[in-house]
C-alpha cells in the first residue's frame, strides 16, 4: 500500500473542487490518497496541484507537478524563479498540448520525465440536457479577473435587441448581474460562495449555451463541462476551444470581440431548437474525457514514482495525450 499525498494551500476555486475530488475517491487500486493544504512529510509519492507549490514537496523528485495554465511571465519557469520545482520533477501532468511548447522554451528538461498530457475534462454528472429552458439562456461561469474579460460578456448582451435569460455563475459577479439589470435583462446570479460545484450540473442543465471570454486559457474546464451537457458554446479563441471548433464549427463558435459574440448569439437564439436535437451529439465531442478519469490518470502517475527504485529520472516515458 503507498500513500500519495495531493496538496495544494487553499485559495478557493478550481484546486479546492480538485482536492476535494481526489478526497471522494480515497483509494486508488492499492494506492492511498492524502489530501492536504501543505505537503505531508510521510508520503511515499506526492501531487503538486499548483505548479509554485512543487519546490516545497519533501522530495521533489518523487513529486508530479501539475501545469494548469499557458502562462510563462517573468522568470516563473527559471532556476530562481517560483516554478522552479519542475527541473526536479519525477513526472508533468499537462492538461494542454502548448505547454509543451512553453516549457521546452523556457529550458525545462523533458528527457527521462513521466509525462501525462490530456485535457482534465468534466466530471461524469455533467449529461446532456434533458429539456430546453422555457427562453432563450445564456450561461457564464468564472470569477470576475481581468484575464477573463466579463465586460465582454456584458457588452454583448446589451448589444442585443431582445435581451435573453443570463446565468452568472461564480464569484464576484454582482457587478456584472447590476449592470445586465440596469439594461432590462433578466439576469440570474449564482454566487460561488453559496452554491457549490455540485448544483453546476443542474444548473447547466437551464442553459441554451455557454460563453468564455478569456484571454488565457489551457482548459477551460467550463469547455468541456458545457459541451458534455450537450451545450453549445460561444468562446474566444483560448485552450481547447480552437480545436473543437475545427472539429464542430457549429456546437463551438469563436469569437474575437464583444460585436462578434452578440452576432453568434442572435444565430444561436435562432437555431436553439435544433442545438437542442443534437445535444448527444455535441456531449460526444468530449465522451472520452472525464474529470474523474483525469485523477486516476494522476494517482497512477505518482504511484509509478513511489513504486520506483530510481525515482526522478525514469528510464521509460509514459506520456498520455489526446491532442490528435
Amino acid at each position: 500500500m503507498f500513500t500519495i499525498n495531493i496538496y495544494a494551500e487553499n485559495h478557493g476555486w478550481l484546486f479546492e473542487d480538485l482536492k476535494q475530488h481526489f478526497r471522494n475517491l480515497r483509494f486508488v487500486n492499492d494506492i492511498e490518497l492524502a489530501v492536504s493544504d501543505r505537503p505531508l512529510v510521510q508520503a511515499d509519492a506526492w501531487v503538486a496541484l499548483r505548479t509554485k507549490e512543487a519546490i516545497a514537496a519533501p522530495d521533489i523528485s518523487r513529486t508530479v507537478v501539475c501545469v494548469h495554465d499557458l502562462l510563462c511571465i517573468d522568470d516563473m519557469y527559471q532556476r530562481s524563479g517560483s516554478r522552479r520545482g519542475v527541473y526536479e520533477a519525477g513526472g508533468l501532468v499537462l492538461c494542454h498540448p502548448e505547454q509543451r511548447r512553453i516549457l521546452g522554451e523556457a529550458g525545462i528538461p523533458l528527457e527521462g520525465l513521466q509525462i501525462l498530457e490530456r485535457p482534465l475534462g468534466a466530471l461524469t454528472l455533467f449529461a446532456p440536457r434533458q429539456r430546453k429552458p422555457d427562453l432563450f439562456t445564456v450561461g457564464w461561469v468564472g470569477r470576475d479577473h481581468p484575464r477573463k474579460k466579463l465586460a465582454w460578456f456584458v457588452e454583448a448582451i446589451q448589444q442585443l435587441d431582445r435581451g435573453p435569460e443570463v446565468v452568472l455563475i461564480g464569484s464576484g459577479l454582482g457587478e456584472a448581474a447590476s449592470s445586465l439589470r440596469a439594461s432590462s435583462v433578466n439576469c440570474r446570479l449564482y454566487d460561488r460562495a453559496e452554491h457549490p460545484i455540485s448544483i453546476y450540473p443542474l444548473l447547466y442543465q437551464g442553459l441554451d449555451c455557454l460563453v468564455i471570454t478569456s484571454s488565457t486559457e489551457a482548459g477551460p474546464i467550463t469547455l468541456f463541462e458545457a459541451l458534455a451537457t450537450g451545450l453549445p458554446v460561444v468562446s474566444t479563441p483560448v485552450g481547447w476551444a480552437p480545436y473543437f471548433s475545427d472539429k464542430a464549427p457549429l456546437y463551438v463558435r469563436l469569437t474575437g470581440s464583444p460585436r462578434e459574440l452578440a452576432s453568434h448569439l442572435k444565430d444561436l437564439r435562432e437555431e436553439r431548437e435544433v442545438m437542442f436535437e443534437q445535444r448527444f451529439e455535441i456531449a460526444e465531442l468530449v465522451s472520452e474525457w472525464t474529470l474523474e478519469s483525469w485523477i486516476r490518470d494522476v494517482v497512477n502517475l505518482a504511484g509509478s514514482l513511489a513504486q520506483s527504485s530510481t525515482p526522478g529520472k525514469l528510464s521509460s516515458i509514459q506520456s498520455v495525450s489526446n491532442s490528435n
